[in-house]
C-alpha cells in the first residue's frame, strides 16, 4: 500500500512539471495522474493549480464566478438531453461520453487517501470536469477533421514516460484498479495527446507586436524589471557546536574552505565545496542573510540555526540594478505574443464550441 501511494505521488509530481499549453489558461489538463507524461518539456508555469487538488476547496481560479465563466462556453450552448440513454452522460456531435467513462476519469483525479470533499464542492467539480471532457471531444473531432494525427512513435514515447513512474508491476496494477484494459487506456491516451496537438497547432499569434506596445508594458511593469541584490556563498554545516569551533580554528590557520566543506559539512552542497550558488535576501532561512553584510572573500563566525552550526564564506556580490528596456525587449515581445496567442485561441475555441451540437443528460444532475 505504501509503495502504491509513493508511486502515485511521483506521477502527481510529474503532472505538475507538464508545460502543456492548456495549463496557461489555468484550466485542468487532459491528463489524469497516471497519464501525465513530461513529454512537453519547457517552461513549467508556477502557481498552476490542479482543478481537483485534494481538500477539494475550489482553487483560486475555480471560484464560483469563474466556474460560471467556464460553464458558459459549454453549458450555455448545450441542450439538456432528455432523450439520452441513462448510461450516456453527454453527446458531443455524434460521439458519446458514458457515465462509466466519466466516473473512471473523475475517480482517478480525486482518489487520494485521507481526503474528503463536501457534496456541494463535488458537484461543482464534476460539472467542471465534464466540461473538460466535452472540450476534449470537440478538439479531437476538429483535429481529425483537419487531418492532424498522433503518430505511433509519439504514443509510444508518452507511454514510456508514464511507465517510468510505475516500475515493475506497478503500472499494470494501476490500470487494473482503473477498471480498463491496456488497449482501452491507449485509445484514451491517444485522444488526449491529439487534443493537445490540436491546441498547439492553433496557439500561435501570427501578427506583429509594436515596439511601442512593448515599451508601454515595460513602463507599466517597471518593478518587475528590477533585479534584487544577490550573493554567491559557501557554507560548512555541522551538528555539533564544538566541532564547528574546531573547523573555524583550522580555517583561520589557512586551510581551504572548499576542502573542509567536502570533508566535514553535512549539507548536500558539500560535493561542490559547500557552494550554495546565487540567492537573494529572504530566499533562504534568516541565518543565511548574514552573508549580505559580509565583504567578498571573508568568512563568518559560527552561526547557530535550527539546522545546525553554520560557517559561511562570501564568494561574490551582485548589486541591484534596473534592467534597461533594450535588454528586456525581446522577453517582453515574447510575453505579449504569447498573451495574444492565448486570447486568439480562446476566441477560436469559443467559436468551435458554439458550432458543436452538445447534449447533456439532465437526469445525471438530479441523482
Amino acid at each position: 500500500m505504501g509503495r502504491r501511494r509513493e508511486e502515485g505521488g511521483k506521477a502527481k509530481r510529474r503532472e505538475e512539471m507538464i508545460s502543456m499549453s492548456y495549463r496557461k489558461f489555468k484550466m485542468q489538463p487532459f491528463f489524469t495522474p497516471l497519464e501525465s507524461p513530461a513529454i512537453y518539456g519547457g517552461d513549467g508555469e508556477k502557481n498552476v493549480h490542479s482543478l481537483l487538488r485534494v481538500g477539494f476547496k475550489a482553487p483560486p481560479f475555480l471560484t464560483r464566478f469563474t466556474l460560471l465563466l467556464i460553464f458558459f462556453f459549454v453549458w450555455g450552448c448545450a441542450q439538456w438531453g432528455e432523450g439520452l440513454p441513462e448510461h450516456v452522460l453527454a453527446r458531443v456531435n455524434q460521439e458519446q461520453i458514458t457515465v462509466d467513462e466519466f466516473n473512471r476519469e473523475f475517480k482517478e483525479l480525486i482518489s487520494e487517501p485521507g481526503k474528503e470533499t463536501k457534496e456541494a464542492n463535488l458537484r461543482d467539480l464534476k460539472q467542471a470536469y465534464l466540461d473538460q471532457m466535452i472540450e476534449r471531444k470537440i478538439l479531437v473531432q476538429e483535429a481529425r477533421r483537419l487531418g492532424i494525427k498522433v503518430s505511433q512513435e509519439e504514443l509510444n514515447q508518452a507511454i514510456l514516460e508514464i511507465k517510468m513512474d510505475y516500475p515493475g508491476e506497478g503500472f499494470g496494477e494501476k490500470l487494473g484498479l482503473k477498471g480498463m484494459t491496456l488497449e482501452e487506456w491507449k485509445v484514451r491516451l491517444g485522444e488526449k495527446l491529439l487534443a493537445e496537438k490540436m491546441i498547439r497547432s492553433v496557439l500561435h499569434y501570427r501578427g506583429e507586436i509594436d515596439v511601442k506596445e512593448a515599451l508601454q508594458y515595460y513602463e507599466t511593469h517597471i518593478s518587475s524589471f528590477q533585479l534584487k541584490p544577490k550573493v554567491r556563498a559557501r557554507q560548512i554545516i555541522v551538528a555539533d557546536g564544538e566541532e564547528a569551533i574546531q573547523i573555524m580554528k583550522r580555517l583561520k590557520k589557512g586551510e581551504s574552505f572548499e576542502k573542509l566543506a567536502v570533508k566535514k559539512s553535512l549539507g548536500p552542497e558539500r560535493v561542490n565545496g559547500g557552494d550554495l550558488g546565487y540567492f537573494s535576501q529572504g530566499e533562504k532561512p534568516a541565518e543565511f542573510d548574514h552573508v549580505f553584510s559580509m565583504e567578498v572573500g571573508t568568512i563568518s563566525d559560527v552561526i547557530k540555526s535550527p539546522y545546525g552550526y553554520h560557517i559561511f564564506k562570501l564568494e561574490e556580490k551582485i548589486e541591484p540594478r534596473q534592467i534597461p528596456f533594450e535588454e528586456a525587449k525581446l522577453g517582453i515581445l515574447q510575453e505579449l505574443r504569447q498573451k495574444k496567442g492565448e486570447e486568439e485561441y480562446q476566441k477560436w475555441l469559443k467559436g468551435l464550441k458554439g458550432k458543436a451540437k452538445i447534449k447533456i443528460n439532465k437526469k445525471w444532475f438530479r441523482a
